[in-house]
């Protein structure tokens, strides 16, 4: 009994500083608050019981990390049989950047300005709408700070593969967050490129 109070409390101290984190990362993966709450539930509880496999002197964080990605790839394999199957070798690099330099009616207004002006909700939607392999690296990476070596342990991937869907999964963004500012109207197809 002394021996499960120990790990009990020797868990919740290595889990505690991450809680926010897992669920944030959790409801951005799921898209649903419920089905966030159950997928840390279930982590939280395989990390528990994984506990004695945990390596005292690595990184925790990624380890409980690879045991929620783990999770929801496995939940999602469960509710889609097929998944969808999308090329997007067609990207344009630095999509929204080159589409800034065309618009004249921004040239005023420095990129760095405009890009702070979205609101997060907005991003978040972005992200939402990322297809969930490049969801999770760009949650890892960007919003996480993940490194990519400790991506490609969390996913189980290899390192260039990490990589690649970062890559991805900003451009897609990117293409995004440039609909959304033509729909609020910070840029129009009125104005022509200035030669």
């Amino acid at each position: 009994m002394a021996e499960d109070r120990k790990k009990q409390i020797e868990f919740s101290q290595l889990i505690e500083p991450h809680l926010t984190s897992l669920y944030n990362t959790a409801l951005r993966m799921t898209r649903n608050q419920h089905d966030a709450e159950d997928m840390v539930q279930d982590a939280l509880y395989k990390a528990y019981r994984a506990l004695d496999q945990f390596k005292k002197d690595t990184n925790f964080r990624a380890w409980v990390f690879r045991i929620l990605v783990n999770t929801f790839i496995t939940a999602y394999r469960k509710a889609v049989k097929q998944p969808q199957k999308i090329s997007y070798d067609d990207l344009e690099e630095f999509y929204l950047f080159k589409r800034l330099d065309e618009t004249a009616s921004l040239q005023e207004m420095p990129k760095e300005e405009f890009l702070e002006n979205l609101f997060d909700d907005d991003i978040k939607e972005a992200l939402e709408n990322l297809p969930y392999q490049f969801r999770l690296v760009v949650l890892l990476c960007d919003v996480e700070g993940f490194s990519y070596n400790e991506i490609a342990e969390i996913i189980d991937a290899p390192l260039g593969t990490v990589m690649s869907r970062l890559y991805r999964g900003r451009k897609l963004l990117q293409r995004y967050l440039w609909d959304y500012a033509k729909k609020r109207g910070y840029i129009t197809d009125d104005f022509k490129q200035k030669k």
